[in-house]
């Protein structure tokens, strides 16, 4: 599980659907909309998609919903670590280094996107005909 170390203590980041709900009521978005509502990312030159720019360093309510974030995950990784989910907003932007916060903004993102990436194994989707896979391995060999 990823960790973030904030104020002397190391907090694991947890992100899935259960964790959505909470932040749909805390910082009114979905988890794909939170580069928006929590780095503030927006692009700066419509014809340059590669013109992004963030708000986060000055716009207090990005660094309030990064430090909801962070309680979020937080607490979800807490729990799963069979540990207490004790974080409060305050407590979390109370011991941000404000040097660090694009970095702590870059290692929940990680988490949040890593959790938005659908997950498939074969286990996962179903039997699988070895004779029909063999056969299209033959095929996909023979291009």
């Amino acid at each position: 599980m990823p960790e973030i170390k904030i104020g002397g203590r190391t907090i694991p980041l947890f992100y899935s659907t259960y964790e959505t709900i909470e932040i749909q009521k805390s910082i009114g978005c979905t988890g794909f909309q939170l580069n928006e509502k929590v780095i503030g990312a927006r692009q700066r030159d419509e014809d340059d998609p590669d013109s992004f720019e963030m708000d986060l360093l000055t716009n207090a309510e990005n660094q309030e919903n990064l430090g909801k974030l962070i309680r979020i995950l937080g607490n979800a990784g807490l729990e799963e670590a069979g540990m207490e989910p004790d974080l409060t907003d305050k407590w979390v932007l109370r011991h941000l280094k404000p040097g660090m916060i694009v970095i702590y903004a870059a290692a929940v993102m990680t988490v949040v996107n890593d959790g938005n990436q659908m997950e498939a194994t074969k286990e996962e989707t179903g039997p699988v005909d070895e004779g029909l896979e063999e056969e299209q391995g033959k095929k996909s060999q023979g291009n």
